[in-house]
């Protein structure tokens, strides 16, 4: 069994149509690229970007799916806001899926700490105040 040395690289900025443009030639690896590349550092418009990611969460291939739910949690951060509503219950619905289920917890996680900083600094310190293996 052999071992792969993967070397992190930041991907390079892009937009909604680039990821579109990879996924209709079936380039997932570009695809994948492109669509951190938006999220970081997107062109600016956050709800073209989150459309994107909410019609991702259901495509076919599962690391798309699963960085698409990433993707939501990076766009909380960046731009400081998102259609809460929607995302959120995209998020929670795609959490029944096993490959997903971290990624979206994570966004949701994502989500609550950039959109709620407050609500999400006091609910932190009420879990460390209540987690029992911490009491000893």
């Amino acid at each position: 069994m052999g071992h792969e040395h993967l070397t992190f690289h930041n991907p390079p900025p892009a937009t909604p149509v680039v990821v579109q443009i990879a996924l209709d030639r079936d380039d997932i690896i570009g695809a994948l690229d492109a669509m951190v590349g938006c999220a970081l550092y997107g062109d600016g418009d956050w709800r073209e970007s989150q459309e994107l990611y909410l019609a991702l969460l259901g495509h076919d291939n599962q690391q798309v799916q699963a960085l698409a739910a990433t993707c939501l949690g990076h766009l909380a951060r960046v731009y400081g806001q998102l259609d809460e509503d929607r995302v959120v219950a995209a998020l929670r619905r795609a959490r029944v899926l096993p490959h997903v289920k971290g990624t979206a917890t994570d966004a949701l996680e994502d989500i609550e700490r950039f959109l709620h900083p407050l609500h999400a600094r006091w609910q932190g310190r009420l879990w460390r105040l209540v987690r029992p293996w911490t009491w000893f």
